[in-house]
């Protein structure tokens, strides 16, 4: 696997480039989490520049799930942290994702909006305005009477814009802006439009699976490769950028160019 590439650094930002397969943070023992590998490299500055490690500070303000690859903003002190999650909840923050699904997606571009639920499962789900309206006592009833736990009871709205960038036989890449936050939410959309995100095992349909398995495809085929912000301290609108590591997105994204 990849290491943690950490790509910028001042005195209140640390970003790194985050492989597939690395957990952002509470990695089990024996594995590498982001924050770890950051503690790690500051803790190592910190010695080399005789500053000792004993006060190194690291907070994240967002997350990427394990499988998904991409651009991960860190706080180096409480007061950037304040202030990127205030950016973040005021949705003054841009981030954007290459997503290769299965199938041909029709519309060149377009807007999802869903009404989405997270089960008490760890799975996240899409559910209808009339099955909203039987939320109770933290559970959802569907529309084929199956009822789902949900945690705390919050249905959210999950929004994002799309475009399609390449198109190759049953596969579609696609550049995806976030609007809102929502816990798998790309990744659960897309799968409720029916172009569920190849390699993706929780949300894929059998057809996407086994054209994954068939390709070679074992990670998630969804990167975080742009992410925008301003600075906490100097207030510059600050855009941090990655090229994708993932073998498929690339090859796409190179024969574009």
């Amino acid at each position: 696997m990849k290491e943690i590439e950490f790509i910028y650094e001042d005195n209140d930002l640390l970003v790194c480039h985050k492989p597939a397969g690395v957990a952002t943070e509470g990695a089990r023992a024996y594995s590498m989490d982001v924050v770890s590998a950051a503690r790690n490299y500051l803790g190592r500055k910190n010695r080399a520049d005789s500053k000792g490690a004993k006060n190194v500070y690291v907070a994240t303000v967002h997350r990427l799930d394990q499988p998904v690859e991409g651009v991960i903003i860190l706080a180096k002190n409480k007061k950037t942290a304040t202030d990127l999650s205030a950016q973040i909840k005021k949705r003054t923050t841009d981030k954007y994702y290459y997503a290769l699904c299965f199938g041909n997606v029709e519309e060149d571009k377009g807007v999802l909006s869903n009404l989405i639920v997270k089960r008490e499962d760890g799975f996240a789900q899409i559910i209808t305005e009339e099955e909203s309206k039987s939320c109770k006592n933290n559970s959802v009833t569907l529309e084929n009477g199956e009822k789902i736990r949900i945690a705390n009871g919050e249905i959210k709205e999950a929004r994002l814009e799309y475009e399609v960038i390449s198109r190759k036989e049953n596969i579609t890449l696609l550049r995806v802006k976030l609007l809102t936050g929502r816990f798998h939410q790309i990744r659960v959309q897309l799968s409720y439009l029916e172009h569920p995100i190849l390699g993706d095992q929780k949300y894929g349909s059998q057809k996407s699976m086994d054209y994954s398995v068939e390709n070679g495809i074992k990670n998630v085929c969804l990167v975080s490769y742009k992410f925008v912000l301003d600075h906490p301290s100097t207030k510059k609108r600050m855009t941090f950028e990655i090229t994708p590591d993932n073998p498929q997105i690339g090859e796409l994204l190179r024969k574009k160019d």
